[in-house]
């Protein structure tokens, strides 16, 4: 039998790796590398495929995993540097005063 302590000390550790995840994500640089990577997406992937997988904050699954094959079209890495964009927008928008 699995050891309680143990095991609860595994899920705290996976769920405080999880937060950690979401913060650096919500990083304004994070906004820059993502769009700067983006493009390893698309028609680099011929022959292969890109997992989609959409999480919310705090772990919740948007949409079952799903195999994009051939990489993310043009149009979808657009309206994704858009999104991208928007959200850096929003990350910066309360800037300190000067």
């Amino acid at each position: 039998m699995d050891n309680p302590k143990k095991a609860k000390r595994i899920a705290e550790t996976a769920a405080l790796r999880r937060k950690v995840a979401e913060l650096e994500a919500q990083l304004a640089s994070s906004y820059h590398f993502a769009s700067a990577t983006l493009d390893s997406a698309g028609d680099k992937m011929q022959g292969g495929a890109v997992i989609l997988r959409l999480t919310a904050l705090g772990g919740r699954e948007l949409i079952f995993p799903v195999a994009i094959k051939n990489g993310l079209s043009a149009e979808s890495i657009a309206a994704l540097r858009a999104d991208i964009a928007r959200s850096y927008d929003y990350a910066v928008e309360l800037a300190p005063k000067r």
